[in-house]
C-alpha cells in the first residue's frame, strides 16, 4: 500500500525545491493513480484500464502544469494539507473529463440527460412508444441478422455487382454493404457482448479481437443502422 505521508514529503520537496524529485514521486503515485481511476463512477469506462491510465496521465500534467503551481499553492497555506484528499479530488476530476470527452457520451441538453449513447438508442424513433431495454435490444439484433442474411443472398444471387445492388436497394453509401460483406461475421457475436454489458476489451478478449477492431465494429454497425433509417 502506498505511504500517503511519504508521498506528502516527497510532494513538498518538489514544490519546495523547484521541482526536485518530482521523477521519484511520479513513479510512486501512478500506480496509485491509476487504482482509484479504475473505481470511478463513470459508467462503461469503470474498470477500463486505458481509461485509468489516462486519467492517471491527466493528473500528473495538473499536478506539474505551469511549474507545479497548484502543488505549490497547496502547501503554502498554514495548515497541514490532506495530500491525500487532494490527490482524490483530481482523479475524480480528470476521471469526469474523460468521460465527457468520450466519443460515446452524450453531454445533457434542455431535452435529454446526459449519458452513454448505446447501440440500443437507435432503435426507437423519436416520439414513437418506448419498448423495453430487451425488446429493443432483440429488434435490434434481428434487424442486424436480416442484414446479414440479405448481404450472403445478394452476393450468391449477384455476384460481384452485391454491392451495387444492395446499396441501391437499402437506398446506402456502397461503403456499409462493403464493410458487412468483409466484416459482417464479427457484428452479431460483438454487439450482443457489448449490448450485455461487456466493455470493449473484454468483448476484444472474448473473441480474440483487439479493442479497436472491437471500436470499428460497433462504429460500422451505428453507422449502418443510421443509414438505413432503423426501424424500417
Amino acid at each position: 500500500m502506498i505511504s500517503w505521508d511519504e508521498v506528502a514529503r516527497q510532494l513538498r520537496t518538489v514544490a519546495e525545491q523547484a521541482g526536485e524529485g518530482w521523477p521519484a514521486a511520479q513513479a510512486v503515485l501512478h500506480p496509485e493513480l491509476v487504482r482509484l481511476a479504475r473505481r470511478q463512477p463513470i459508467g462503461r469506462l469503470r474498470g477500463d484500464v486505458d481509461a485509468a491510465h489516462e486519467v492517471a496521465a491527466r493528473v500528473l500534467e495538473r499536478i506539474c502544469a505551469h511549474d507545479f503551481r497548484a502543488l505549490k499553492r497547496l502547501f503554502e497555506t498554514d495548515r497541514e494539507p490532506v495530500v491525500q484528499a487532494w490527490i482524490r479530488v483530481l482523479v475524480r476530476t480528470a476521471a469526469i473529463d474523460v468521460m465527457r470527452q468520450h466519443s460515446e457520451y452524450r453531454r445533457g441538453t434542455s431535452r435529454e440527460e446526459p449519458g452513454w449513447v448505446s447501440l440500443a438508442s437507435l432503435v426507437t424513433s423519436p416520439g414513437s412508444p418506448q419498448p423495453s431495454l430487451v425488446q429493443k435490444q432483440q429488434e435490434l439484433e434481428r434487424f442486424l441478422a436480416s442484414a446479414l442474411q440479405q448481404v450472403a443472398a445478394t452476393i450468391e444471387t449477384h455476384g460481384d455487382d452485391a454491392t451495387t445492388v444492395l446499396a441501391a436497394r437499402w437506398r446506402v453509401e456502397p461503403l456499409h454493404v462493403r464493410r458487412a460483406q468483409t466484416k459482417g461475421d464479427r457484428y452479431l457475436p460483438v454487439l450482443k457482448l457489448v449490448l450485455a454489458g461487456h466493455s470493449y476489451p473484454e468483448v476484444a478478449k472474448q473473441l480474440s479481437l483487439t479493442r479497436r477492431e472491437v471500436e470499428l465494429v460497433i462504429q460500422y454497425i451505428e453507422e449502418l443502422v443510421s443509414a438505413r433509417g432503423f426501424p424500417q
